[in-house]
This record gives C-alpha cells, structure tokens and sequence, in this order.
C-alpha cells in the first residue's frame, strides 16, 4: 500500500518533470524593411505597440529590427499591433497616423521557450496600403479593447485605415423642449 507520503510526492515530482524553470518569452520583429540613409521616410513602418496573450510591448520598433525580449505566458492566441507607417521614434513627437492591426493566425508559446512574433503585410492584416483592411468589428476590438488610449477621442475606419475626430451632431446634442 502507497503511502500518503509518497503519493504526494510523486505527484509533485510528476508536475515539476511537467514545467520548465525557464521562463516563457516574446519578442516583437519588425518585417517591414529598413529605409536606406536618405530613402523616404514616409516609407518607413514603425511598429508603434504590440499586444499578445498577457505582454505589452510599448516601446517602438525601428523597420529590420527587434524588440527586447519581454517575459510572457504559454498561450495561444492573435497578436494585436499598431503600425506609425512614416514615423520617426528619435523626432519625438507621438505618430500622426496610426494602423491597427491583427495577426493573421493564433501564435502559440510553450512554457520556457521564446515566442518570435514576425509583424509584417504576411502574417498581419489590416494595412490598407497592402490592399488587407481589418472588418471594422476587428479594428473596434484593436482601437477600443486593446489600445483604447492611442485612439481616444477619434474613430477609426478599417476600410481607409485612417483616424477621424467626430463631428458633434447638432441635432442629438440639441436639448428636446
């Protein structure tokens, strides 16, 4: 007969044989090509922010390059980014135009490795310059749920990628007598 002892510890033993000490992490790639010295900069594609599982990664990434690495979790789910399409990080002024985007497939991280997220025209949707808008559910879900600051006080049209400040209608804002 098992003791309660020894059953608790093989199951303990059982479960960490399961789990890695490492920890899991992502890193954010910017697909979009690097602009020569003196190409234009309206070409260059700024990943501005990115959201995937339970990580923010708030800081910019250049066009070729690749963000720090950030903690995450072991999960499976869509990647969710803004794009700041000829923004310069070093002016230090925000993005005057920001897209959002979705990846196209559920990326997926296990436990101790490091989840290599591609942003790019290929594996995300939502750039209208490469012909592939978000529906507009999709881009409210992004500008409203995800990254709901970078777009406040403004609408977002999936179908031409752009901001817009509402107009106030005068009639609803009008008081009924």
């Amino acid at each position: 007969m098992i003791s309660y002892r020894t059953l608790a510890l093989t199951l303990v033993l059982g479960v960490a044989a399961c789990e890695t000490p490492d920890p899991t992490k992502a890193v954010v790639e910017n697909g979009y090509p690097a602009i020569p010295d003196g190409g234009p900069a309206a070409a260059n594609v700024v990943v501005y922010k990115a959201w995937w599982a339970a990580t923010l990664f708030d800081d910019p990434v250049a066009p070729g390059e690749t963000s720090d690495e950030k903690r995450s979790v072991p999960e499976s789910d869509f990647v969710y980014a803004l794009l700041a399409p000829g923004w310069d990080p070093a002016s230090g002024s925000p993005p005057t135009k920001l897209v959002a985007m979705k990846s196209k497939q559920k990326l997926a991280a296990t436990r101790g490795d490091t989840l290599r997220i591609v942003v790019s025209d290929g594996t995300f949707a939502g750039n209208c310059a490469a012909n592939q808008p978000l529906s507009q559910e999709d881009a409210d879900f992004v500008t409203q749920r995800i990254f709901p600051g970078s777009f406040a006080n403004v609408v977002y049209s999936a179908q031409s990628c752009a901001s817009l400040v509402p107009t106030p209608d005068p009639v609803a804002d009008a008081g009924t007598d």
